[in-house]
C-alpha cells in the first residue's frame, strides 16, 4: 500500500522532467583535468582503458561476478582472459584481496552510483602491480564519503554518460594516473549522423512529458512494447549470447552528447535523483522489497533504486510502480559462466529506473 504524503505525490509528479542548465557543463569539470576521451558506449571506453593499461593477448583481467555479460566483449576484443572475483550482499569484494590471482588489470564497480570501497583493490594493485580501473558507469555525479568524484579514484575511470543523460550515446575513459596519460589515443571525431529512430522516438516522448505529464508518454511506451512483443515475442529485447563477444558498432560519440552535457543542470539533476530515491520506500515497502542500499550516503547520486525481489514480488512491485508511472527491471544479465551457479543475491536485484 502506498504511504506517500500529498507533498510526496506532488514531488513525484514534478520529478519526471530533468531540468535545463543555466550554465554550461562538461565531464572535464568533474575530472578536473582533460586526460579523457569520449566514446559511444562504455564498452568502447573500457577497451581503451585496458589498452592504456597494457592489456594484450592472454593477459588476465579481473571482473566481479556480479556484472553485465556485455562487459565480456571488451576482454574478448583484446584476446585477453577473464577471471572473476566474488561480490557479497553489500556488493563489495567478498574475499580477501590476498587470495586474488595475479592480473594485468582489475575492475572495481560503483554499483548504481554508490561508492565502492576501493581499499582492498588498491592493496591488491600494490601487491600485484595490476592497474585499477574504476567502472563508474552508474554514478556520473556521485562522490564518496571523502568528497572524491567516483570514476577519478582509480588509475583509470569509466563513465557511461548515456545512462544518466538523455543522449543517443556517450561514454568516456578518464586517465587519473598521469603515468598513463601519454599512451591515451587521440579523441575520435564526434559523429554528426542522424540518431536512430529509437532515440528520436524517446525525444518525442520526453516532449510529451514536459507538456502533458508522464502518462501519455507511458501509454505510448506501453503500446510500442506491445507491438514489439507481437512482432518478436519480447516487449524488451533480451540480452543475446553473442553480446559476450561482440562490441557495439561505431566507437565515435554523437555530437548531441556535447549539447546534452552543456544543457545539464548538474545540481538540479542530482537533487531530482536523490529525491526520487527518498520517495521509493514509501511506494515499495522495505520489508517486502529490501533495498540493496538502505540509506543514501552524502554525495551519492543514484543511478536508480535497487531492491531485492523474487519473481512474485518483482511482479507485484511492477504493478505498484506502474500506478505512479514508474517501472523496474532486473539487473544485470549475468555472464553465462556465472549465471548457472550464481548466489541468490546476484539473481534477485531489481532496479527502478530514474532516466526518462
Amino acid at each position: 500500500m502506498s504511504r506517500l504524503t500529498a507533498r510526496d505525490r506532488a514531488g513525484l509528479r514534478s520529478i519526471f522532467t530533468p531540468p535545463v542548465a543555466a550554465t554550461k557543463w562538461r565531464l572535464e569539470q568533474l575530472a578536473c583535468h582533460d586526460h579523457l576521451r569520449y566514446f559511444a558506449f562504455g564498452r568502447h571506453a573500457l577497451v581503451a582503458a585496458l589498452r592504456v593499461a597494457g592489456v594484450s593477448r592472454r593477459d588476465v583481467v579481473l571482473l566481479p561476478g556480479f556484472i553485465c555479460r556485455e562487459v565480456l566483449s571488451v576482454v574478448h576484443a583484446l584476446a585477453a582472459r577473464v577471471e572473476y572475483y566474488p561480490v557479497n550482499e553489500k556488493l563489495e569484494l567478498a574475499c580477501d584481496q590476498s587470495s586474488l590471482p595475479v592480473a594485468k588489470a582489475i575492475v572495481a564497480v560503483d554499483y548504481f552510483g554508490f561508492a565502492q570501497n576501493l581499499a582492498p583493490f588498491t592493496q591488491y594493485c600494490a601487491r600485484s602491480g595490476a592497474v585499477l580501473i574504476e567502472d563508474n558507469a552508474h554514478g556520473l555525479f556521485s562522490r564518496d564519503g571523502d568528497g572524491r568524484v567516483l570514476g577519478t579514484r582509480g588509475d583509470l575511470g569509466i563513465f557511461s554518460l548515456r545512462k544518466t543523460l538523455a543522449a543517443p550515446n556517450g561514454a568516456a575513459v578518464v586517465v587519473n594516473n598521469t603515468a598513463y596519460a601519454a599512451v591515451l589515443a587521440p579523441q575520435l571525431p564526434f559523429s554528426e549522423v542522424t540518431p536512430d529512430a529509437t532515440f528520436r522516438g524517446k525525444q518525442r516522448l520526453r516532449k510529451l512529458v514536459r507538456r502533458f505529464g508522464v502518462w501519455p508518454a507511458r501509454t505510448a511506451t506501453s503500446l510500442a512494447r506491445l507491438i514489439r512483443r507481437l512482432r518478436t515475442g519480447h516487449a524488451i529485447p533480451p540480452s543475446a549470447p553473442q553480446s559476450e563477444t561482440q562490441l557495439p558498432a561505431g566507437e565515435a560519440p554523437h555530437a548531441i552528447l556535447l549539447e546534452v552535457m552543456r544543457n545539464t543542470d548538474v545540481e538540479a539533476e542530482a537533487t531530482r535523483r536523490c529525491e526520487l530515491y527518498r520517495l521509493l520506500p514509501a511506494l515499495l515497502d522495505p520489508l517486502r522489497y529490501p533495498p540493496v542500499f538502505p540509506s543514501l550516503p552524502e554525495g551519492t547520486v543514484p543511478y536508480g533504486y535497487p531492491f531485492l525481489a523474487d519473481d512474485a514480488n518483482a511482479k507485484s512491485a511492477r504493478t505498484v510502480l506502474a500506478r505512479h508511472g514508474l517501472e523496474c527491471l532486473q539487473w544485470p544479465a549475468l555472464p553465462d559462466a556465472i549465471a548457472a551457479t550464481a548466489p541468490a543475491h546476484y539473481r534477485t536485484v531489481w532496479m527502478v529506473s530514474f532516466l526518462w
